[in-house]
């Protein structure tokens, strides 16, 4: 038996060493060995020791996997999948120098599969670091729409009002505000609810906030309180006097109203603001006074209204230089009030000046035709008196003075008497077939004869049948029909 296994030794193990080399070959020529590849998610180890030195990272690539490159027959080839493979970085093996950390690559499972070693692309990877952040942000609110007619938001509560944001300096120095957005839309009365922050960089923009960040609450508790809102009017007081020559002609405003939030039963019991004299007086002013007013120094309860906007208001108290204006006015024009009927009256001129004062524009536009002029003879018995004269229907104009005159108070009767007796007498001194007319009388003698008399019944300053029936003397150059009284200078 020996002898047979041993007999040919070296042909048969040459026979082996060909028949595997032929199985080799029939394998390589059915079965070939390829090349492969997978994408595989790159995880990130031992974050933690970056932290603990205060550094947040970010991996210095555009997309966060990598390239297992393996070979395996083709047969096999369906057997393996990118569960089988990890590839990993771990930051424990950051060098600071270079800023690269190596990528590592385990192969789970199917190794048998695997005919050579695994390589991986890229075989390091560049880490960026930075120092952490920490920064507390009060929160803002920003309203959105408006609550119900008549009310206003008096304020709104958050808890907490502050929150902590914490990441890399670069991402932290890019937030500039963080509040909270809160829809206030047809609200009518007390409202809570949470809302989430928001971020906003340095114009007012949102932003998205970097998964690096961390902030120490995720949701904002918040309370509307409503105000009741009315629109109040302004009452404006003036005070005091303009220096002489000058009149206040009255007051503009910016405003003659405000919108004023409050307690509801508080502003309902108050009708209106005022403004008091002692804050808008023209004592002794000789131009116009601008006045800025804050009206809510006037509030009638700070405690529970206030004006939530717009609570200044300037006023214009306008004051005007005066000037004079003087009229020569026929004594014709004027009317005698209280007057007697047994009386004449006459005066010493045939006219009289009368000076007022007021705006230009307004005496400028002045007629004597405008003018009522008025004289009181009621306490004028028969005898000589200084005139005084009132005018009325006047406008923001006032009447300063008049020149000097007299009137002339006689009885009606004595000077029918003295006309008779003229008469008479101019009859008994003509020759006949011949008349005489004597001349007017003079006011310091006031006699007037018959034929005077009669041929002037209509003329000024000679008495007539119709001013006898109204009760009036009309002498030359002198009064008119009697009127209304007025106010004396």
């Amino acid at each position: 038996m020996k002898d047979i296994l041993t007999h040919n030794l070296g042909l048969k193990i040459l026979s082996v060493v060909i028949a595997f080399f032929i199985w080799l070959a029939v394998v390589n020529v059915s079965n070939p060995l390829e090349t492969r590849s997978r994408e595989i998610l790159l995880e990130v180890q031992n974050e933690s020791v970056l932290e603990k030195a205060g550094l947040a990272y970010e991996l210095d690539m555009k997309k966060t996997t990598v390239t297992v490159t393996y070979q395996v027959h083709s047969m096999d080839q369906t057997s393996i999948s990118s569960a089988d493979f990890k590839a990993y970085i771990n930051l424990a093996d950051y060098y600071p120098a270079t800023g690269t950390v190596p990528v590592s690559v385990e192969v789970l499972n199917n190794k048998d599969y695997l005919l050579e070693s695994v390589a991986v692309r890229p075989g390091v990877i560049r880490v960026k670091t930075e120092q952490i952040q920490q920064k507390d942000f009060d929160l803002q609110v920003n309203q959105l729409g408006n609550p119900a007619a008549g009310y206003e938001v008096d304020r709104v509560t958050l808890h907490p009002d502050m929150v902590t944001l914490e990441g890399p300096e670069s991402v932290i120095g890019r937030i500039n505000a963080v509040g909270v957005e809160i829809n206030i839309e047809g609200i009518h009365a007390q409202t809570s609810g949470t809302a989430v922050p928001v971020f906003y960089d340095a114009n007012g923009n949102k932003i998205n906030l970097d998964e690096r960040v961390s902030i120490n609450i995720e949701e904002i508790a918040y309370t509307i309180d409503l105000m009741k809102t009315k629109v109040m009017a302004l009452e404006f007081e003036v005070s005091g006097q303009p220096a002489e020559g000058f009149r206040y002609m009255g007051m503009e405003a910016s405003a003659d109203k405000v919108s004023v939030i409050g307690v509801e039963s508080v502003i309902q019991s108050i009708p209106s603001i005022k403004i008091p004299g002692s804050v808008l007086n023209v004592n002794g002013a000789t131009e116009n006074q601008v006045i800025t007013v804050d009206v809510e120094d006037f509030l009638p309860d700070k405690e529970n209204i206030s004006i939530p906007w717009h609570s200044q208001v300037t006023v214009t108290l306008k004051v005007e230089k005066l000037e004079q204006r003087t009229l020569e006015v026929p004594m014709n024009r004027i009317i005698e009030e209280g007057e007697n009927e047994s009386y004449l009256y006459e005066y010493s001129t045939a006219s009289v000046e009368l000076t007022f004062e007021g705006l230009k524009a307004d005496l400028d536009e002045m007629a004597v035709s405008d003018l009522i002029v008025e004289m009181d003879v009621s306490s004028m018995n028969i005898g000589t008196y200084p005139g005084t004269l009132t005018v009325e229907g006047l406008e923001n104009i006032i009447l300063v003075g008049h020149s000097d005159f007299q009137v002339i108070v006689s009885s009606k009767d004595s000077h029918r008497e003295e006309e008779s007796e003229t008469q008479e007498s101019d009859e008994g001194d003509t020759p006949a077939g011949s008349s005489q007319v004597s001349g007017s009388s003079s006011l310091s003698t006031p006699q007037t004869s018959a034929s005077e008399s009669t041929e002037s019944q209509d003329s000024p300053g000679h008495t007539s049948e119709a001013a006898e029936e109204t009760g009036h003397q009309v002498p030359e150059g002198s009064h008119g029909p009697s009127g209304s009284g007025g106010t004396g200078w």
